[in-house]
């Protein structure tokens, strides 16, 4: 099966938006509450033009999503990464639900670890939901380290880092 990541623009994100709410829809079922209600759409479309947002495509379907910035959307911690490491941070990676379980996940991870390095980042990070520990053993599996926990809002979430090219 043809797999293809296509960067998005603003006018496009709709269709990031979707597999988002998709996935929102179903975690909420499963008890977990990231992304009900989805992120918002207008904040979508406005960084896409200070992150780059894609889908990736499988034939006719939008099966994934993520975002990619070097910048967090919003600081972390100081004492949770070093920041003399250059960075490439990782938001709302999302796979439809119907795909769970299949390696799209783990594919889309190692094209974002391989875009990281193309960039000149030596680190990849992001936070994930702190009581998903599914999710969590995910990350370690793909040798991505917790750096610390803190919270956005009431949403208790774990930062994660992966070196991808040695300092």
């Amino acid at each position: 099966m043809a797999r293809v990541v296509e960067r998005i623009g603003a006018e496009d994100v709709a269709r990031a938006h979707a597999i988002l709410a998709a996935c929102g829809r179903a975690m909420g079922e499963r008890g977990l509450p990231n992304w009900d209600p989805p992120y918002p759409l207008e904040a979508m479309r406005a960084e896409c033009t200070s992150r780059q947002v894609y889908v990736v495509r499988e034939e006719d379907l939008d099966v994934a999503t993520f975002t990619l910035g070097p910048e967090p959307l919003r600081p972390y911690p100081t004492d949770v990464f070093d920041p003399s490491l250059r960075a490439l941070y990782l938001n709302r990676l999302a796979v439809v639900p119907e795909r769970w379980g299949g390696g799209l996940g783990r594919w889309c991870m190692a094209d974002i670890d391989a875009r990281a390095r193309a960039a000149g980042a030596v680190v990849v990070r992001f936070d994930a939901f702190r009581d998903n520990p599914g999710l969590r053993d995910f990350y370690r599996r793909l040798h991505y380290i917790e750096r610390g926990p803190f919270a956005i809002g009431k949403l208790p979430v774990i930062c994660f880092e992966k070196v991808v090219v040695q300092p």
